[in-house]
């Protein structure tokens, strides 16, 4: 199996550990409009997948009476106000630490707007850990893969040598357009048993990506 140069990192549920936050905030959102609550976490991970819009179309928004952008928009409101709350997932300085003392490159692509995932990552100070971070141009967090090939061109990293990590099918997804290896999380934003129906290898925690990586294994 080919030697890992490059890890790219999925932010939000994945490095970040603002799940419960993300819920509660769908769960306010439906209360304030009179639709019947996902009722708990687990709920919401089950739901919630990529483009953000469908997700919502799933917790019956119809976009009839209000935009896809407004929503998106309340959302982003509520997010920013308290997602300074939010902390690292447990390990995750130590992991990218690991990972730098292997000699292995690393960089974060989310769906999140790049110049919001610049302040979040420099608030957490863990920017000096990645040779690259890229977001999106817009927050409607449609899909990654057209900035994970874009990514992939700047950094020059040969695809064999890559492996994403993250926490939802979309991640597997941006893996397979990007052409590279990919591990999932199964304690960010969707169920374990979704993650577990992918085919893909699903670590316990952030903490097992060096071993991993140490010893690449074929699926």
């Amino acid at each position: 199996m080919d030697r890992i140069d490059l890890v790219i990192w999925d932010w939000n549920g994945t490095l970040l550990d603002d799940t419960e936050l993300c819920w509660r905030i769908a769960e306010e959102m439906r209360a304030s409009r009179g639709m019947t609550p996902i009722g708990s976490i687990d709920g919401y991970r089950k739901l919630f997948r990529f483009p953000v819009e469908a997700y919502y179309r799933d917790m019956g928004y119809t976009f009839e009476t209000e935009s896809f952008q407004d929503i998106t928009d309340e959302f982003l409101s509520a997010y920013s106000a308290r997602q300074t709350g939010c902390p690292l997932m447990e390990g995750a300085v130590e992991t990218l630490s690991a990972l730098g003392s292997m000699g292995i490159s690393q960089a974060v692509l989310s769906a999140t707007g790049e110049e919001r995932l610049l302040r979040e990552i420099s608030r957490y100070g863990v920017a000096g850990y990645f040779t690259a971070i890229a977001g999106q141009k817009d927050e409607l967090a449609v899909s990654k893969a057209a900035r994970g090939l874009e990514l992939m061109a700047t950094l020059g990293t040969d695809a064999a040598h890559t492996m994403f990590v993250g926490d939802t099918d979309h991640d597997l997804e941006v893996a397979n357009a990007i052409g590279c290896r990919c591990v999932l999380i199964p304690n960010g934003c969707q169920h374990p048993d979704k993650l577990g129906q992918l085919g893909c290898p699903v670590l316990n925690d952030i903490s097992e990506v060096p071993a991993y990586v140490a010893e690449p294994k074929t699926e």
